[in-house]
């Protein structure tokens, strides 16, 4: 498949050669991208991340998409305009998503929990934001072979790896999509003597929908604005354009204000005040302005190296696993104003002779530094994926300066974009397969970034969920000793402490977690837990009770407290805490069935038979309402109703041997329930195999096979 003879000086007769020069009328660009050139383009942003398809949900997908409760049925749809991103109410919010939410959501109504097709939509939208961006440059009036070098190049850079294989990296994508879409339509609406409607509208849209799928996305206007100042087709002076455009200009504020409007009046401010950020995600929030601000510029060198070196990237750069500048005297500090300065004087001196460099420099500079951590904290200090857009920036310059120099050959730079293209892509391809899973990624993490307590940590989740304690404890102790602050470090090394039986430490572990984060619910339950487990009630209940007033509205809390008091014998009082518990969440359907077995136990039996029945209609696979019920009914004398209830149960759940084998119990002590484990047992012999493979379930069958021919058969 020839590609490089596509983006090539000579493709097509009004191709520019490579350096930019002018070569006589027919070398005049149209500002059109082409449909060879688009070809060529859409399979070098598609092919290198073939591979990446394969990759399951990492890291943050798992939470974000795969698990989340708001976007799991269209009958949580209004949830997700109601809540922040990371899940809570606005009010606590840092950021404000809902746009990227819903293309998620949408996605899991129709396709399920299936990776495929999420990774699918992520390709799908580079590619589509590949060609818009080269569409763009060219609609400028920009050379057309740097322009489609630089597009070329972001085809393929590794750095777009965890943006584009990584599942959440899609706000980049559909940001960098939008903003060069409403930038064309922009361009289109505004271009004759009279605004067209329709393309105006579609810019609008475009904006509004970038700034609500990301708040990166504000930088739009100064895209349009510099595009306007810079291009180089316009065929009338750039103050009349300027003046003829301005009302139109004026507008794409409109979005803008939308934006402002939400964040003020239902987050509270424009920008999240720094005590919003964790320090082991971002150490620079808690900064001062200027070390902060010294440390971003500083960190754009590193974006700057990565994009062009894509060497050491990493799925994480939290906490320690950057050097810091410490003060304003370290030379780093001084350097990266140097650099910012540089690159402006680069893209000053460049403006008239070569302007794709002069537009790459201020691409860049005006997308990255709303999220360097410069002007105000965000939630992270650095990350491979924060590069996508602002690397369109850096690529037009590099292909811009490439074309600087008329001495070199167009044959001689075509080959040397060669190289580079397949080096990238290459090494893009190489890095898909550290986001197959979780396993690799993390893995990865901990080699790359050693001293990053947050690779460590999740090293040692995976490692406590295949079981390995040992080997979670060690991680889990090097992630703390790395940041001693690093309350789920703690609350996991609790759990792990219980696992094992050491409660003392558990205790500790949990004691250690809430003196750092008091208000921290998952330690207040890991406490509960503990004392519960090991046998100290009383103190259990304390600890729900004062984690209670910290978070009075704590679903899960509530919830412990009354399972406690049930299992200490105060019905009355568990009785009063099922009720708070499902006034905090109704549709919880474990406190439902919690409220049901203690208002049994209280000898209301008709009350608890009708909230056993509302868990089933809102949850009728649920083998542990099914098991309550049958035993309530048995209890009360109604055998057969109970055998009924269990035949639901082991269809429900063919492969489970639990329910089968509670059935067979049920028949083997009371006769009148033999018809039904009679009608189940060659459905449960289908499912297990004769003899059945599960030794248990193996010898209820045998034991019920003994018996007499059923009495009865049926239920009610």
């Amino acid at each position: 498949m020839r590609l490089l003879p596509l983006l090539s000086p000579r493709a097509g007769a009004t191709a520019l050669p490579l350096h930019g020069a002018a070569r006589g009328a027919a070398s005049t660009p149209t500002g059109r991208l082409g449909r060879r050139a688009a070809v060529a383009l859409a399979l070098l942003a598609f092919l290198p991340f073939l591979n990446g398809l394969r990759a399951d949900f990492t890291f943050d997908d798992k939470a974000i998409v795969r698990d989340n409760p708001r976007i799991s049925s269209p009958g949580r749809a209004g949830e997700i305009f109601t809540s922040h991103y990371f899940g809570g109410p606005l009010s606590t919010a840092k950021n404000f998503r809902p746009v990227v939410l819903l293309t998620y959501a949408v996605q899991r109504w129709t396709t399920g929990k299936d990776p495929l097709p999420f990774h699918v939509v992520n390709v799908v939208l580079h590619v589509a934001t590949t060609l818009l961006f080269a569409a763009w440059v060219l609609a400028l009036g920009m050379p057309r072979a740097p322009s489609l070098a630089a597009a070329a190049l972001f085809a393929v850079v590794p750095i777009h790896v965890e943006a584009v294989t990584g599942i959440v990296g899609r706000a980049e994508l559909l940001v960098a999509s939008l903003t060069f879409l409403a930038a064309l339509l922009f361009r289109r609406a505004t271009d004759g003597s009279r605004l067209l409607p329709w393309p105006y509208a579609g810019a609008l849209v475009a904006f509004l929908l970038a700034v609500f799928t990301k708040e990166n996305a504000v930088v739009l206007p100064g895209v349009v604005v510099l595009g306007e100042l810079l291009r180089r087709d316009a065929g009338e002076p750039l103050v009349a354009r300027v003046r003829r455009k301005a009302l139109a200009t004026c507008g794409l504020l409109v979005p803008l204000a939308a934006f402002a409007a939400v964040r003020l009046f239902a987050m509270g401010g424009l920008v999240s005040k720094k005590e919003a950020f964790f320090e082991l995600d971002n150490p620079l929030a808690p900064l001062p302005h200027l070390i902060r601000a010294a440390n971003g510029l500083w960190i754009l060198l590193r974006y700057v190296a990565k994009t062009f070196v894509p060497l050491g990237l990493s799925g994480d750069h939290s906490a320690h696993a950057l050097d810091l500048v410490a003060s304003l005297s370290d030379p780093r500090a001084g350097a990266g104003l140097a650099f910012v300065l540089g690159l402006a004087a680069l893209g000053l001196a460049t403006l008239r002779r070569q302007p794709l460099v002069s537009l790459g420099i201020a691409f860049f500079l005006g997308t990255i530094l709303p999220t360097s951590n410069v002007f105000f904290p965000i939630g992270t200090i650095f990350a491979d994926r924060l590069a996508y857009l602002p690397s369109a920036g850096l690529l037009a310059a590099a292909a811009g300066l490439a074309a600087a120099f008329p001495s070199i050959s167009d044959g001689f730079r075509a080959a040397v974009l060669g190289v580079v293209l397949v080096t990238y892509a290459g090494a893009t391809v190489e890095r898909n397969e550290v986001f197959r899973n979780d396993e690799r990624l993390f893995e990865e993490m901990v080699e790359k970034v050693p001293r990053s307590a947050r690779a460590h940590y999740n090293v040692a989740y995976l490692a406590w969920g295949r079981g390995e304690t040992v080997s979670a404890r060690a991680s889990l102790e090097k992630a703390a000793g790395l940041f001693p602050r690093y309350y789920d470090a703690f609350a996991l090394l609790g759990r792990v402490a219980r696992k094992e039986g050491r409660w003392d430490d558990a205790r500790a572990a949990y004691e250690r977690t809430l003196a750092i984060k008091p208000d921290y619910e998952i330690g207040w339950q890991g406490l509960a837990k503990a004392e519960e487990e090991s046998g100290r009630l009383e103190e259990a209940e304390r600890a729900c009770v004062d984690g209670l007033r910290r978070q009075p509205e704590s679903g899960p809390l509530l919830f412990q407290r009354a399972a406690l008091l049930h299992v200490r014998g105060r019905f009355e009082d568990a009785l009063a805490a099922w009720r708070q518990a499902l006034g905090a969440d109704d549709g919880n359907v474990r406190a439902r069935l919690g409220l049901a077995r203690t208002l049994s136990a209280l000898g209301r039996e008709r009350a608890a038979l009708s909230e056993v029945r509302r868990v089933l209609a809102a949850a009728p696979g649920w083998l542990e309402a099914r098991f309550f019920l049958a035993e309530r009914y048995e209890a009360r004398g109604n055998v057969v109703a109970a055998a009924a209830e269990l035949g639901r149960a082991t269809r429900a759940a063919p492969r489970n041997p639990d329910p089968a084998g509670r059935l067979l119990e049920l028949a083997v002590r009371a006769p009148l329930a033999r018809g039904n484990a009679f009608t189940a047992l060659s459905g449960i012999e289908r499912s297990f195999g004769r003899p059945a493979r599960n030794l248990a379930l193996r010898k209820r069958i045998e034991a019920f096979r003994a018996m007499e021919a059923p009495s009865s058969v049926g239920g009610p």
